[in-house]
């Protein structure tokens, strides 16, 4: 199968989204053809990309394509129409030298909307993947509406949680979208001792993550347990009143801020935490979850979110009410208290990790690709749809 991804450039390191890379590179280990669009603003300087010319990594041919923008101003019309523009002369010279059998786009907006213009030039289905901020945050804008029209143009949607699929079908009830959750590289569990009492957040310093609620529960548990131990990595604009936070509660001491830490090293703070707690909102999924389960934290979630498909509240992980920051303080003191129970509840969290791996999300999706290619070749005559 020949597939074309469009996912825009997200600057963290990877050749354009780490995630997608890692499910792109499943999708030609399995035996497919792949051409990657990037998107890219003009004029904007990335902290990674250094050389936007066409190039092949990962034996994936990958093409940058810089579009005009005009912030939020644009961004519901005239960024459009202009990527679209870009983007179009970017597929037509691909079109050259391979075919297209589907379009996979990551996320709804910009990348969806491209997807649609280009399967009504091209006649070519198109699927679109959902993550997260790309439904929640538009439709917490009020842009339902404008969602729901480039979805319904699509053939399929794919959420990476309930949480999506449910706020989709809520905009737009005839949507055909399923579940696939995304996956993460299996890594053996590290040959590193865990920690007792060392607790750890990882995510963004920013206000959904809810880390004062970690820092507020932490406080409690330091009165239970004065040797506990709490790691913040991330960085962003919570930081300085967090960290200001931390010594008004007179903890500051027992908290660690890492700025950034490479995925290696962020695993290996996994491995020695005895507990991973990310209390955010408006989460389509979170990754990072998953690498915390698979070396053998017990993790703590937020009800209501899309964590809450992996984590079954008491059997391999936790799950708390919105904002109870009493709640973490809670199920920390308990498991520290409770060495076995805390053990049982993280060897079955790091068992539900192992089915979450890349390949078996590429074949959830070669599956339908497979389907949905099958389908339209079929009710098409001459490259025109027929229903």
């Amino acid at each position: 199968m020949n597939i074309l991804v469009i996912a825009h450039y997200q600057d963290d390191g990877s050749p354009y989204v780490s995630f997608v890379h890692s499910q792109v590179v499943e999708f030609v280990k399995q035996g497919h053809n792949v051409n990657v669009v990037v998107p890219t603003v003009f004029g904007k300087r990335y902290r990674y990309l250094k050389n936007r010319s066409h190039t092949v990594i990962d034996d994936i041919p990958i093409w940058y394509v810089d579009c005009l923008s005009f912030s939020n101003y644009g961004k519901y019309s005239i960024n459009n129409l202009l990527g679209y523009r870009t983007v179009a002369s970017a597929v037509k010279k691909i079109l050259k030298e391979y075919s297209i059998d589907i379009i996979h786009a990551h996320t709804i907006g910009f990348d969806g909307h491209l997807a649609v213009k280009l399967k009504e030039k091209y006649h070519i289905p198109v699927v679109i993947t959902t993550h997260g901020s790309d439904t929640i945050a538009e439709i917490n804008l009020g842009k339902g509406e404008y969602l729901a029209k480039i979805c319904k143009n699509a053939d399929y949607i794919v959420a990476v949680s309930s949480k999506l699929k449910n706020l989709l079908l809520e905009v737009c009830p005839s949507l055909k979208i399923s579940v696939i959750m995304n996956g993460f590289h299996m890594l053996p569990s590290l040959s590193v001792a865990k920690e007792p009492y060392t607790l750890l957040q990882v995510g963004s310093l920013i206000k959904r993550k809810n880390t004062d609620l970690t820092i507020a529960a932490f406080e409690k548990i330091l009165k239970k347990y004065p040797q506990a131990r709490l790691e913040i990595i991330g960085r962003g604009d919570e930081e300085a009143k967090l960290k200001q936070l931390c010594k008004d509660l007179q903890i500051d001491k027992f908290v660690t801020f890492y700025e950034y830490l490479a995925n290696e090293e962020v695993l290996e703070h996994m491995a020695r935490s005895q507990v991973f707690i990310m209390p955010s909102i408006n989460e389509g999924f979170g990754i990072v979850y998953i690498e915390a389960l698979s070396q053998k934290c017990v993790v703590i979630g937020t009800r209501g979110e899309g964590i809450e498909d992996i984590i079954k509240n008491e059997e391999n992980g936790f799950l708390i009410n919105p904002g109870k920051s009493e709640d973490i303080a809670d199920i920390v003191i308990k498991c520290l208290t409770y060495s076995d129970y805390c053990r049982e509840i993280a060897n079955k969290g790091f068992e539900t990790s192992k089915e979450l791996t890349w390949e078996n999300n590429a074949k959830s999706y070669l599956k339908l690709f497979d389907k949905i290619v099958s389908a339209y070749n079929a009710c098409c005559d001459g490259g025109i749809r027929l229903i």
